[in-house]
């Protein structure tokens, strides 16, 4: 059999899947190993343990974890386990599979994650669906759903920090007699909200607020029960503001009667290694409870302890 080489700085790598591997045998299977190992590398490490498990074993980890494992604590390491652009490609075929118009997953997939990330994606979903995220969405949505779904999931923002102040005002004028005619989706707005850079786009959205006394997204709720401004208003949030855009979806995943664990798991799997002591700052500033606890207290068992690990503890 062939060997994986493993880079000198990783000397735990053999170690780790030999572990894993033991977790998997006997009777009954080692969660708390899992959870141990897993839950305490990083991606290029979780890559790493994925090839290595691969050639040493001749097994697929992921698909191990899959037959090993049960219910929510399955899908929280699988998520965690995969690489961030197989993850994302992942997710968001799900959602094109099940969409519906409170489903955001796209937009947080294409507005939350650097145009790097969401360009890997992109190239991961080709690889694994043998077509692109972009024709999947056109083909599962329709009408002002797919128009800013679709162009807000082929862009590629600039990223820099340079703005330029005409631009932002002459745009957030076209977006406040946009939103005043109700064309929420006309394509000058959505070329503005899909193609400026986030640093851009937060200057233009700052001299709305200071030309016209509020918010956008105040003017987004002309009509609270439409799903489509919902979505917008989304977007503009996942673009300016996304610790507090996730502060929210975690607050309803906990909250609501019967914990919403797909959003719970999605963004504790898709968060832990970008910005999740953002989010858990926004959580106890918006609820005065630290965020491990307010999961501790709502999930049970093997769930409640890879959560608690990805999150991180308050004590920690």
């Amino acid at each position: 059999m062939a060997t994986l080489s493993v880079p000198a700085a990783l000397p735990d790598v053999a170690e780790d899947v030999e572990q894993l591997h033991k977790a998997f045998s006997g009777w009954g299977t080692n969660e708390e190993l899992i959870i141990t190992i897993l839950a305490h590398r990083n991606g290029y490490q979780r890559k790493l343990i994925r090839e290595f498990y691969q050639e040493t074993y001749g097994e697929d980890l992921l698909k191990t974890l899959d037959k090993e494992l049960t219910s929510d604590f399955e899908r929280a390491v699988h998520l965690f386990t995969l690489d961030p652009p197989e993850r994302d490609a992942f997710l968001a075929n799900e959602a094109t599979k099940k969409f519906t118009s409170s489903n955001w997953v796209l937009i947080e997939v294409a507005c939350t994650r650097s145009s790097e990330d969401l360009f890997n994606a992109r190239r991961a979903y080709h690889a694994r669906y043998k077509k692109s995220i972009e024709e999947d969405v056109a083909q599962h949505t329709t009408g002002d759903f797919r128009k800013l779904l679709v162009a807000l999931l082929t862009s590629f923002r600039y990223e820099g920090p340079e703005v330029n102040t005409h631009l932002a005002k002459s745009e957030a004028k076209i977006l406040h007699e946009k939103i005043s005619d109700k064309a929420y989706a006309d394509d000058d707005l959505i070329r503005i909200i899909a193609t400026r850079s986030t640093a851009q786009l937060s200057a233009t959205l700052n001299t709305y607020n200071n030309e016209y006394g509020h918010a956008i997204t105040k003017d987004l709720k002309e009509d609270p029960k439409d799903d489509y401004l919902k979505l917008l208003r989304a977007t503009v949030k996942c673009l300016t503001c996304p610790e507090k855009y996730f502060e929210k979806l975690l607050r309803l995943a906990i909250n609501k009667m019967g914990t919403d664990e797909s959003a719970l798991t999605r963004v504790v799997t898709t968060r832990a290694e970008v910005d999740m002591q953002r989010i858990k700052e926004e959580y106890y500033r918006r609820n005065s409870v630290p965020l491990d606890h307010a999961i501790a207290k709502d999930t049970r068992g093997d769930y409640e302890k890879m959560l608690i690990e990805l999150v991180g503890s308050e004590n920690a």
